[in-house]
């Protein structure tokens, strides 16, 4: 028999979600920081009334409390649980018998983005009044800061020389070579036949922080069993299983109906979490451990999930020769509820928070975010590392901070044409170029004019170096001639010849006498990298917003919710998706349609081998041993790799060897041992493996 629920009434004690809480001004003001899952007790509820809440009128119940002394908080009815009852002549004859209102209901819905055109009004109203507002709008013609006539009056002016033909470049001079990008710490061969997709996966995850933290702090509000690893793993496999389709509700997934082709998911996750596990995860999620700092800080919750992402890929991966710098937007349309809401036309998704992203541009992994806070930044944190060097010059040495001292390269777009930060790039082992614009002014130290006086006798293609020098660094405006215009670029590597075997491009114009004309050229060097780079984290962005589809199969699209924090997580996991996917593709050369990949990720998150070693811990924890197989076993003939469920059978010869995975063993082998079928391993390696397992129980 289900024991009687407490009913309230006037004299009972009762508690709170604080995100429920009104009024809102006053709760705030005590607890700046509240996270989704804190509450507050010792409510003393003193009666019913109908309250405004969000510009309804409502029944609510209304509470006293000390912390709140001289103010009556409230909320809805649905949301109060009492933990003490009052007397029973005072019970309130109208207690709410209301069904529990999942996430979903209560928030995690899909939200419509509107396009620039629904816009009352039109763009430019829009750019207007948000501004008038007090947001922040990033709308491409802004100046950087460095460039406006009051900062560029405060620093060191450039001094040029004469313009000709640049035939040296820096970088090359030094010595440094093309280098491809790395996965470090995991040895060539392993990565080409060891590394499952499910490894891959894992790796751009920052999983320690993950295990010792996230679990950790969500286990404390979870209801029912701890969250393990493996299961955490199935919960993100089922998120990006769910993103393979669209128009689903997420009850869907957890349907008891019949499976049918006209009507409901496609698929039913009832065998391996119900839907009130999911929903419990779901709210349970918690990304930080650190205490609530006592200032009002609207990215507490989140900044130690960014940074730990941040550490981990500088841990893991090391980028090509070259990177691009540019910016990557996380979709969100209530202004009211996003910190740090920017509002950035020119992108696919132009509403929600703006993060500055840098990409190695070969194989077009993400390896360092920068959420932009904007106006919200606590003023109490001080200035970001590097703010004392300007702001835009700050950002960019922060951005590129990882290879510094490398000789590597990055290539910028107009946002960063700061002439300081490629000196001051360069001053840290940094070679990098950047896109020159005219916002409003021309780029300090770039004089446009003279620019486009030297041009103006020029023909089509026709490339020339402007040199010059600050605070001790050479650069060089290096610019060539288009129908148009002067594409000009700062940058402080390169010359004006095109790199070896470059193809031809080609213009058609009309040339002075009004003829429609067409040149074929090579571009120099700088330009030709600038033109192949610029685009990468653009392909990034695209990947994650559309799930490599024109349907927009976007895990943060799927994962739609109120709780601002999980929106920063799903696009972690989606930029790890990414990652995981332009890796395996990169390293592996397999060509993979991108969903193809998503389905096949979401398969071994699903059926991951950790959930079997989490089985086993518990049963070690209940004295009992689970006892592991060993076995070595040959793989079949034309193996080619485990893909967690069964052998890829796709290798050219039919008893295909592969290097054994023991620490220092060069062998060649076909065998693997029965426990883990995704591992290639010899006989006298397995030796190991089969101690290391026994003294692990």
């Amino acid at each position: 028999m289900r024991p009687r629920k407490r009913r309230h009434g006037a004299g009972s004690i009762c508690e709170v979600l604080l995100k429920y809480l009104h009024s809102r001004p006053v709760v705030t003001a005590k607890y700046p920081n509240a996270t989704a899952s804190q509450r507050l007790g010792g409510l003393l509820c003193v009666r019913e009334e109908v309250k405004s809440v969000n510009h309804k009128q409502v029944m609510c119940y209304v509470f006293q409390h000390d912390d709140f002394e001289g103010h009556d908080l409230y909320c809805l009815r649905r949301w109060s649980k009492v933990t003490t009852e009052g007397l029973p002549e005072h019970f309130f004859n109208t207690d709410v018998i209301e069904q529990p209102v999942l996430a979903e209901q209560e928030g995690e819905q899909e939200v419509a983005v509107p396009t620039l055109e629904s816009l009352e009004g039109g763009l430019d109203s829009e750019i207007v009044r948000l501004r008038a507002e007090g947001y922040e709008v990033d709308d491409d013609n802004e100046p950087a800061p460095e460039n406006t006539p009051t900062q560029a009056a405060l620093s060191e002016s450039a001094v040029y020389g004469e313009w000709g033909v640049s035939g040296v470049c820096q970088r090359r001079s030094d010595g440094l070579r093309c280098d491809a990008a790395r996965l470090l710490n995991v040895r060539t061969e392993t990565v080409t036949s060891g590394l499952d997709i499910l490894a891959m996966f894992i790796m751009f995850l920052p999983r320690t922080f993950i295990e010792n933290v996230v679990l950790v702090e969500s286990n404390k509000h979870i209801e029912g069993q701890p969250i393990t690893f493996g299961e955490f793993l199935q919960f993100v496999g089922m998120w990006l299983y769910m993103s393979t389709t669209a128009g689903f509700r997420r009850s869907d997934w957890f349907s008891h109906k019949k499976i049918d082709r006209w009507d409901g998911a496609p698929f039913r996750f009832n065998d391996i979490m119900s839907g009130n596990r999911f929903e419990a995860i779901i709210s349970a999620l918690t990304f930080t451990a650190a205490p609530q700092p006592p200032y009002r800080d609207k990215f507490y919750e989140v900044r130690d999930i960014i940074k730990a992402w941040n550490e981990n890929m500088k841990a893991v991966f090391s980028p090509s020769w070259v990177s691009c710098l540019d910016e990557s937007m996380s979709k969100w349309t209530s202004k009211w509820t996003c910190p740090g809401f920017m509002f950035v036309p020119r992108k696919p998704w132009p509403m929600g928070n703006e993060y500055h992203s840098i990409c190695c541009a070969l194989s077009g992994i993400m390896y360092w975010i920068e959420l932009v806070e904007g106006r919200d930044a606590p003023p109490e944190r001080g200035v970001p590392e590097y703010s004392s060097r300007g702001k835009t010059v700050g950002l960019m040495l922060r951005m590129c901070q990882s290879i510094f001292h490398t000789g590597k390269l990055v290539v910028l777009d107009s946002g960063f044409c700061v002439l300081k930060g490629i000196v001051e790039l360069m001053k840290v082992g940094v070679f990098a170029s950047a896109l020159i614009k005219k916002r409003r002014y021309w780029p300090k130290d770039v004089d446009g004019d003279a620019i486009a006086m030297h041009f103006a006798t020029k023909d089509v293609g026709e490339a020339a170096a402007w040199p010059g020098e600050l605070d001790g660094i050479r650069f060089q405006l290096l610019c060539m001639k288009e129908p148009d215009y002067v594409m000009s670029l700062m940058t402080t590597y390169g010359t004006t010849s095109p790199t070896p075997g470059q193809k031809e491009t080609k213009r058609y114009y009309k040339n002075s006498q009004n003829e429609m004309v067409s040149k074929s050229f090579q571009y120099p060097e700088v330009i030709g990298n600038h033109y192949s780079y610029r685009g990468c984290v653009d392909d990034h962005n695209n990947k994650r917003q559309d799930g490599g589809t024109k349907q927009g199969l976007a895990l943060e699209s799927t994962w739609s919710t109120y709780r601002w924090p999980i929106r920063v997580f799903s696009f972690i996991l989606a930029i790890s998706e990414v990652n995981a996917y332009l890796a395996w593709t990169y390293f592996k050369l397999e060509r993979l349609e991108f969903l193809n990949f998503r389905k096949l990720l979401a398969q071994a998150l699903i059926y991951n081998r950790y959930v079997e070693k989490d089985a086993a811990v518990e049963v070690r924890r209940g004295r009992k041993r689970k006892v592991v197989d060993h076995e070595l076993l040959k793989a079949p003939h034309h193996a080619r790799r485990w893909t967690g469920t069964e052998w890829d059978l796709s290798a050219k010869n039919k008893y295909q060897q592969y290097i054994c995975s023991g620490i220092g063993c060069k062998s060649q082998v076909r065998t693997y041992c029965k426990c883990n079928p995704g591992t290639w391993i010899c006989a006298s390696c397995v030796l190991n493996h089969v101690a290391d397992g026994v003294k692990g129980n």
